[in-house]
């Protein structure tokens, strides 16, 4: 099984026998009025993909409390949900082990790690000359390969990982200056630490 990047996307696909499309932090609620246009992007992703299998890895809602309207939007659509610290009262697993790839939101360290670690929450982007864009994470982290995924959701405050720390367990332990930064169109920008903007 292999992870591959969905070139103009936030999402990624874990292709083996099936095809499982990946995406993280929808945040359903943040900007109402945008919240059907968000599900219909993912049903076309879905489509286009020709996905199998559906993982939301966290933050599927952006209220805290019971979301009722989050649920009909999406009644009629099948997914896995890995949670996030957004989605108390929703069903779903805290984590997901699919292949090698080990699926955390990423908000608290789990209990074990696989050989490839795949998380979101922390809503990566990079800002330079004034402009802000969201991006993917690649590196290393104790012997293990680790995939940061970017918001679905592009109205999210993104963190700019070459500005300040993300948020998230996994950065207050990782040396991460040496991990990739990889723009949605899969442009390679470079190090961290070449970008850091002190």
């Amino acid at each position: 099984m292999r992870a591959e990047v969905v070139p103009g996307e936030p999402a990624l696909i874990l292709r083996g026998r099936s095809r499982v499309l990946v995406v993280a932090d929808l945040h359903i609620g943040l900007v109402r009025c945008v919240d059907m246009a968000i599900v219909n992007k993912l049903r076309c992703l879905v489509e286009e993909a020709k996905a199998d299998e559906v993982v939301i890895l966290g933050d599927l809602k952006h209220s805290l409390g019971y979301d009722k309207r989050v649920k009909n939007l999406l009644r009629d659509f099948d997914f896995i949900l890995v949670k996030g610290n957004h989605d108390g009262k929703l069903k779903g697993v805290k984590e997901l082990r699919i292949g090698k790839f080990h699926l955390i939101h990423g908000h608290i360290k789990p209990k074990e790690f696989g050989d490839f670690l795949i998380l979101a929450h922390s809503h990566p982007s990079i800002q330079l000359e004034g402009v802000k864009e969201r991006v993917w994470i690649f590196g290393e982290w104790e012997d293990r390969k680790v995939i940061v995924m970017p918001a679905f959701n592009d109205l999210c405050s993104s963190t700019p990982i070459n500005l300040r720390k993300p948020a998230g367990f996994l950065f207050r332990e990782w040396d991460y200056s040496n991990a990739n930064i990889v723009t949605l169109d899969c442009v390679m920008l470079g190090r961290v630490g070449e970008l850091l903007i002190r």
